[in-house]
């Protein structure tokens, strides 16, 4: 049977680097580096899969007593955060006076002022976007009022920044934990979908043709996530991660491999695209088939046995109720 080189292996030296840095004092201290580079790697992976991120990318260097950690991740849907919790409310009345709340309730404290005249429909309309639907009354207490609200945006990017940092606050401490509190330990994070003005510049029309998979709950955040595919460097793994959590989810993977196709065909056409061929296997029950089978998808150019091309490549494995899978990627570069 033949044997399979891994291709980021094969390439180290000639175009690619070694992604931890380390200077050992001891032959000894080898085996420990190693140890520690594959333990702190899958703990981060595993911690921000679940607390719904997919890691990108991540680098260690080691320097006398400290620990530099550089890792970009995607924010997926799964990361939801509770309005409520979140987003507060501006109420303004007719005379222009302003009061913040946290919930309704406390909004019809602030303002006891009457007037018979009531609230036009469009405030109406307005009002009814951010209150639930068995809150009836509560509406129709604001409409009494004249009241209408006022959505701070500003309040809802600082509490969803401090809920993102007290996630990787708990990373902090099990990192000190791990190196019995020795190393100082310094991690760079980088978000790498924070900013979604692509859409703007891409050609919406090209994306038309992704109208039968728009009942899909993977079309918005999948085509997100191929741009960044294409667009980054050393995106496989967050590819292979990307396919790993949809097959947890779906049941239908033969619709989401078209879409897979389609997708990254449009995107590596396009004139933003570094990237010049992908290639993806997927080994098991798929559709949930008695017997396992492969599927290959292969869009582009993709020299896997040239040295020279820079070729990413990912590996991993995932287990749902049909089974395991196997999914390995290979991107190559422009």
């Amino acid at each position: 049977m033949g044997q399979k080189v891994n291709p980021n292996i094969l390439r180290l030296g000639v175009n690619k680097t070694w992604k931890t840095k380390f200077f050992e004092k001891k032959i000894q201290e080898l085996p420990l580096y190693t140890f520690k580079d594959l333990e702190i790697k899958s703990y981060i992976e595993r911690f921000l899969e679940k607390h719904g991120f997919i890691l990108h990318d991540h680098k260690q260097h080691y320097s006398n007593s400290t620990l530099n950690l550089y890792v970009s991740y995607f924010i997926t849907s799964d990361f939801n955060l509770k309005k409520n919790d979140t987003q507060k409310l501006m109420f303004v009345n007719k005379s222009g006076d302003k009061k913040r709340v946290q919930s309704v309730n406390n909004s019809l404290n602030a303002f006891i002022k009457p007037s018979g005249e009531r609230i036009s429909s469009t405030h109406f309309y307005k009002i009814k976007k951010y209150l639930k639907l068995n809150r009836y009354n509560d509406l129709q207490k604001l409409m009494r009022n004249n009241l209408h609200p006022m959505v701070n945006q500003q309040s809802f990017e600082m509490t969803n920044k401090l809920k993102i940092r007290s996630v990787f606050d708990q990373l902090f401490k099990v990192l000190n934990l791990f190196t019995n509190n020795k190393l100082n330990i310094v991690i760079n994070f980088c978000c790498i979908n924070k900013d979604l003005t692509f859409l703007k510049f891409s050609q919406t029309k090209k994306f038309s043709l992704l109208q039968k998979f728009r009942n899909t709950p993977f079309l918005k955040e999948g085509i997100e996530l191929l741009f960044h595919v294409v667009y980054n460097k050393n995106s496989a793994n967050l590819l292979v991660r990307f396919i790993a959590l949809q097959l947890k989810k779906i049941k239908r993977q033969k619709l989401f491999f078209s879409f897979l196709k389609q997708a990254l065909s449009i995107l590596i056409d396009s004139n933003f695209s570094k990237v010049k061929g992908v290639k993806i296997i997927v080994k098991g029950r798929l559709n949930g088939v008695p017997r396992a089978k492969h599927k290959i998808i292969s869009v582009g150019d993709v020299p896997v046995q040239s040295i020279n091309e820079e070729l990413d490549y990912s590996q991993t494995t995932v287990h749902n109720s049909s089974g395991s899978y196997g999914i390995k990627a290979w991107i190559v570069g422009r």
